[in-house]
């Protein structure tokens, strides 16, 4: 259709009749030619960041900065251990869920399964651990979240406080459900 319209010579007053048809060929070819350099660039722009990058190493300048060069912070741990154990209780949600729906045991036959197998009370005790505590974490520290997305807590000292005390009050809390007498 392009080709037709420039044999044409275009509509008068456009913006394409204006250009010379050898331009909007080499604008065409462009868009839609082969790669343009060896790293996989398709686009113009992917070929310029590419190249961007490749002077950046010439001048042996580090392509990002890494986080060894930072001092660790309170927030940083936080915030990553409650996105990663989010993600790790999805999973076991997900795998536990299906395992399940097509293994021939429910929840209450594999709990005697485990209880059958006579495992030291340190081993079940770590187990139970494990398993409270990110559920622990994640919910105290979700509530955290919840009063940073009101507008509450939001200074740096209040946020290193509520910090500290999420670690803390769920490593206790989880401590109490690991050690509670059974029925």
């Amino acid at each position: 259709m392009l080709r037709s319209f420039c044999a044409a010579g275009g509509r008068s007053g456009s913006i394409l009749s204006k250009l010379d048809k050898n331009t909007i060929v080499q604008v065409m070819r462009i868009q839609t030619s082969a790669p343009l350099a060896s790293y996989g660039a398709h686009t113009p722009i992917q070929k310029w960041g590419g190249d961007y990058l490749e002077r950046q190493k010439a001048l042996k300048r580090p392509l990002s900065p890494h986080l060894g060069i930072y001092q660790p912070q309170l927030t940083w741990y936080v915030s990553g251990a409650h996105r990663i154990l989010g993600c790790i209780m999805a999973g076991t949600l997900i795998i536990g869920s299906v395992g399940f729906m097509v293994l021939p045991l429910d929840f209450t036959a594999f709990i005697e399964f485990v209880r059958s197998l006579g495992l030291p009370g340190v081993v079940t005790s770590a187990f139970k651990f494990i398993i409270a505590f990110p559920m622990v974490f994640h919910f105290l520290n979700g509530i955290r979240f919840l009063g940073y997305d009101m507008g509450k807590g939001i200074t740096l000292n209040t946020i290193y406080k509520t910090g500290w005390a999420v670690v803390w009050v769920s490593v206790l809390i989880s401590l109490i459900v690991t050690f509670m007498p059974q029925k």
